[in-house]
């Protein structure tokens, strides 16, 4: 007789109805683990989420946690729980480990000098605010990580298991596919476009029980009128006609090692003039290392992967950062700075120098989250606050929807497509509204799979 299977709880306690502080329990009699732990960005009542007291678990009870990838929304708050007493296991792939440590040491830093900058302002008496974590709780961290390759089943425990699958969606990114008493699990992660620039595509998963699935681009399309080359082109040739400079803030995974790739290729061909690139994100350049040490992980060539440092000025100190505006230097520039939502980094001293001048363009190239500044931008605003500030916005404001690296509506269809049989459901995770409520409707019309849209600390017994 088959043994039957136990019932296992489903709770979001982060990315629903929101795309930032991914973390997802998932518990039955015998177990207790977390996908993703990521802080909340964006807005000033996301970011006090990061700050709760009490989590609906006891860190120190996990079994282990799983890391979907890198990215701070997703990985940002594994130092406080460490702080709280998790001491077990962090299982990802080898990329997302080196990536992951780059980012907690920034996030680190952030933290310590953002507490600095607070107490400045607080009065007599006021307890002072302590940062979320310090670089030794990151390096903590760092030791917990177990590494695996993707398409490699990880026993945990007689009745747990789990593999990870390449997602496109970053260097080391990986869906997640989890058995847990008898039941099978697939936690998408973030997905990446079917024909990522530099990655292979998401692996389709042909059967799973239950499938948590991320929503960001769930109600869009991207604008594939131009490529990524097509696009960047007429950018860059528009300002230098006028004149003017390129600033891009950039995440610095992916997003600016895929930028400087095609910036290249570009000036190779003559589509472009040959104009100075500034790399002013320390992360950035980390990461570039990252991926020039993991070349398995990526379709780059070996003269592709060395083109990524080529002909670009790598900005190190902030002392650098501000003689690349120096007016003896060369008109046009294209700088490349974090953060990619323009919400903190070095990009807001561009920003504050170049963002009213008509002749500069501002170019996003990324998911502009509801309440930073790339969304600001994005939409319109006639000006943006920096620093109590307020900058009136002249720069034209372009974005470019086909360097995402999220997937779209289409896509996260056909990545659906690939179960032969009907999940018993689908959850709606990592989006805003209207995003996941388009999507659920367009899956029930496409495959009449069961969706649940999820809400924040709901807990679903499946």
């Amino acid at each position: 007789m088959a043994q039957e299977k136990s019932p296992v709880r489903l709770q979001f306690i982060g990315a629903a109805g929101t795309v930032t502080g991914s973390k997802t329990l998932i518990q039955t009699d015998r177990h207790q683990l977390l996908i993703d732990c990521g802080l909340f960005q964006g807005s000033k009542s996301e970011k006090k989420l990061n700050k709760i007291k009490r989590l609906p678990f006891n860190p120190s009870e996990l079994d282990g946690i799983i890391l979907t990838h890198g990215h701070l929304d997703h990985s940002g708050y594994l130092p406080v729980l460490v702080k709280k007493g998790f001491t077990g296991p962090i299982y990802a792939t080898t990329p997302s480990r080196d990536i992951t440590e780059v980012i907690l040491m920034d996030s680190a830093h952030i933290q310590v000098e953002d507490a600095k900058e607070a107490n400045k302002k607080r009065g007599e008496g006021e307890k002072p605010l302590k940062p979320l974590y310090r670089d030794k709780h990151v390096r903590r961290t760092m030791e917990l990580f177990q590494t695996h390759s993707d398409n490699e089943w990880v026993e945990i425990d007689s009745d747990l298991r789990l593999r990870f699958h390449k997602s496109g969606h970053i260097l080391g990114s990986a869906i997640v596919e989890l058995e847990v008493d008898g039941h099978r699990f697939v936690f998408s992660g973030d997905i990446g476009q079917q024909e990522p620039l530099i990655l292979d595509g998401p692996t389709g998963i042909p059967e799973a029980d239950y499938v948590i699935m991320e929503s960001t681009y769930g109600d869009k399309l991207h604008d594939v009128t131009l490529s990524p080359y097509q696009a960047l082109e007429e950018v860059v040739n528009k300002t230098f006609e006028k004149g003017g400079s390129v600033i891009i803030p950039s995440f610095a995974v992916e997003r600016a090692q895929e930028i400087i790739l095609i910036l290249n290729n570009l000036m190779d061909e003559k589509s472009i003039p040959s104009i100075p690139i500034y790399l002013d994100s320390p992360m950035g350049a980390d990461i570039t290392k990252i991926f020039q040490q993991h070349r398995d992980w990526h379709n780059l060539s070996e003269a592709e992967c060395d083109s990524l440092t080529k002909n670009v000025h790598i900005v190190g100190s902030y002392q650098e950062t501000l003689s690349v505006l120096d007016a003896d230097g060369p008109k046009n520039k294209i700088i490349i700075a974090g953060s990619g939502m323009a919400t903190g980094g070095r990009v807001l001293y561009y920003l504050k120098q170049l963002v009213g001048d008509s002749k500069n363009t501002v170019l996003l190239v990324g998911h502009q989250a509801t309440g930073t500044r790339g969304h600001q931008l994005s939409s319109g605003a006639a000006a943006i606050e920096i620093d109590d500030e307020q900058y009136e916005v002249g720069a034209e404001v372009s974005q470019i929807g086909s360097l995402s690296a999220h997937a779209d509506q289409g896509d996260l269809l056909w990545w659906l497509s690939h179960f032969i049989h009907a999940p018993k459901r689908v959850f709606l995770n990592h989006g805003e509204a209207p995003a996941t409520i388009v999507l659920k409707k367009k899956i029930e019309e496409t495959y009449r799979f069961p969706v649940t849209v999820a809400e924040r600390n709901e807990v679903y017994t499946l």
